[in-house]
């Protein structure tokens, strides 16, 4: 360059020098700024710390489950009280959670996991307090012990979702959080059986029923410790580590919390996510309820006591303890969540047809060895599925509401209608009441081997794009939606005709519902039936209160 052309280029405006100036000063004072130092990953010590404090904050309410119906011949006694107000006290639990779960599931996504438990096991404390108070000094309540019912019931219902919501923020599908359920309902089921197996004994070596609602109350202080515990945890991982919240859509990393009340969150879930009620409101609601004949059908047919028939039916409790976690590890290695649906829902249709069709001993101890299984396989991949088939986790909780205020509604009318054939049975004899569990084994079956055969067929996979995704290995999820994207039957939306889309972003196109009028109706006529069946089981309850239903219910059962 010569150096009058150099000349000429120093002889720009002084206003261009200038402003380069400025521009290298503001950038100067903006490098100046100090930069907050990225924080370090969330270790594994204290993933670890999380599950062990959310398996305890529940702890308590598993561990009361079963107190109530174990000392059913004592509170009947002492109360002074029939089989139809029994049976009121322990189905009014059921019946408060058909509409308070579906309310508390949409507080749980706004205000979140950590918060909500604490709450919700406040509830419980309170309410175990009140029922353990009516049982002392002689006061021998019976209205008191059905309003603790009812305050414990808050708590009890939704309790586990809340926990399930913390698991959603702190771990991802394939990634811990099938591990991380196993493990839950492990502990759920210990202390579910050695709450229940302990009852009597105390109330024998103790002289009194109440010590074993009071040693209850005690457990669930502790629970409501751990719940506090929990939120104090979060918020210091929070400000010290990386946590990445994994309930967010992936599309929308700077979404928040759900909005409280989303009624187009109930009106826009998939298809595929009521198909995965449908099984639930038979298998859950028919694996869950059994239990409320369990001891009587044990002692009818071993000819024992209820001593013997009570460990006999509590049985069913310890499988799961070591079997969950594991079904958890495969669940994120493999997948194959309606895989195991379709087993569980075998293993139970099994159990219901040894024990309706055959009366020996050997049958007998066989086919609750089934229903072990079957218990065993349903909470972990129901939990696992519908976190994965859902478009937006946020609002996981929401829907895993919609789901339990189902089954618990399907509860009710199961019993009732097994009680009524009790009833009318000329020997009180159960028989014929194992009827309607093998009506509900069989309708289960049918549902999850429909959905079994939509993850395999290519017309199920443009149908049920969702079922697919959630039956494979989570390794190779990406791979098989650029698959399922290929297949799909509608292209008319605006996230479809993006060439340009991610994985993630297509992931979520797929779980969504299908736009179209038949798939908006056919939405529409799902929520109406799940109204319609807890509707009826107000109706059938009111029937049974009627009709002196010996049948009772567990509140709070421990499978999903």
């Amino acid at each position: 360059m010569s150096t009058a052309s150099i000349r000429s280029a120093n002889a720009v405006a002084p206003t261009d020098a200038e402003g380069k100036h400025g521009q290298r000063q503001s950038l100067i004072s903006v490098l100046s700024v100090p930069v907050p130092a990225a924080k370090p990953k969330l270790p594994l010590r204290w993933q670890v710390v999380m599950i062990a404090l959310t398996c305890m904050c529940t702890f308590g309410n598993h561990w009361s489950n079963g107190l109530i119906v174990a000392l059913k011949t004592t509170i009947e006694e002492k109360l002074k009280i029939n089989n139809s107000e029994f049976a009121t006290l322990v189905a009014v639990t059921n019946l408060v959670n058909t509409f308070l779960c579906i309310a508390l599931g949409f507080v749980i996504d706004k205000f979140g996991g950590p918060l909500m438990s604490v709450i919700l096991a406040a509830f419980h404390l309170a309410g175990a307090i009140v029922e353990a108070g009516a049982t002392t000094n002689g006061l021998n309540s019976y209205h008191v012990l059905m309003a603790g019912k009812i305050i414990a019931a808050i708590g009890d219902g939704s309790l586990d979702n809340a926990q399930h919501k913390i698991f959603t923020t702190y771990f991802a599908p394939g990634k811990g959080f099938g591990v991380s359920i196993g493990i839950i309902w492990s502990m759920a089921n210990l202390a579910q059986y050695i709450g229940q197996s302990t009852a009597n004994v105390m109330s024998e070596n103790l002289a009194s029923y109440s010590w074993p609602l009071w040693i209850s109350a005690v457990i669930s202080l502790f629970s409501l410790l751990c719940a506090i515990c929990i939120v104090i945890l979060d918020k210091f991982l929070r400000s010290h580590y990386e946590v990445v919240d994994h309930s967010k859509r992936v599309d929308q990393p700077s979404a928040g919390k759900a909005r409280t009340f989303n009624w187009p969150a109930v009106r826009q879930m998939p298809f595929t996510f009521w198909f995965v009620i449908l099984f639930a409101t038979f298998e859950n609601a028919g694996v869950q309820s059994f239990l409320s004949i369990s001891t009587q059908f044990a002692q009818q047919r071993l000819n024992k006591g209820a001593v013997v028939g009570g460990w006999v039916s509590s049985f069913y409790l310890l499988l799961p303890v070591g079997l969950v976690p594991l079904e958890g590890v495969f669940i994120d290695a493999y997948g194959h969540r309606v895989t195991i649906l379709f087993l569980s829902g075998c293993m139970f249709l099994i159990s219901m047809l040894l024990l309706r069709f055959s009366e020996t001993v050997p049958t007998f101890v066989c086919a609750y060895v089934f229903y072990a299984f079957a218990q065993s396989l349903t909470p972990a991949p129901q939990v696992e599925i519908l976190r994965s088939i859902i478009p937006d986790s946020r609002y996981y909780a929401t829907a895993f509401a919609i789901k339990k205020s189902i089954i618990q509604g399907s509860i009710v009318i199961i019993v009732t209608a097994a009680g009524r054939l009790q009833d009318l049975s000329p020997n009180d004899s159960l028989e014929s009441a194992v009827t309607v569990w093998l009506v509900y084994a069989f309708a289960c079956v049918l549902v999850s081997g429909a959905l079994l055969g939509a993850c395999y067929t290519p017309f199920g996979k443009r149908c049920l794009p969702a079922a697919r995704l959630s039956e494979v290995r989570p390794k190779y999820l990406e791979r098989e939606v650029e698959k399922l994207w290929e297949l799909r039957l509608h292209t008319d939306t605006e996230e479809s005709k993006d060439e340009s889309a991610t994985p993630k972003q297509k992931e979520v196109v797929l779980k969504s519902p299908v736009p179209g009028s038949v798939s908006s109706y056919a939405r529409w006529v799902a929520v109406g039936a799940g109204f319609a069946i807890v509707l009826t089981a107000w109706v059938i309850f009111g029937f049974g209160v009627e009709w002196g239903v010996h049948g009772n219910i567990v509140a709070g059962t421990t499978g999903e």
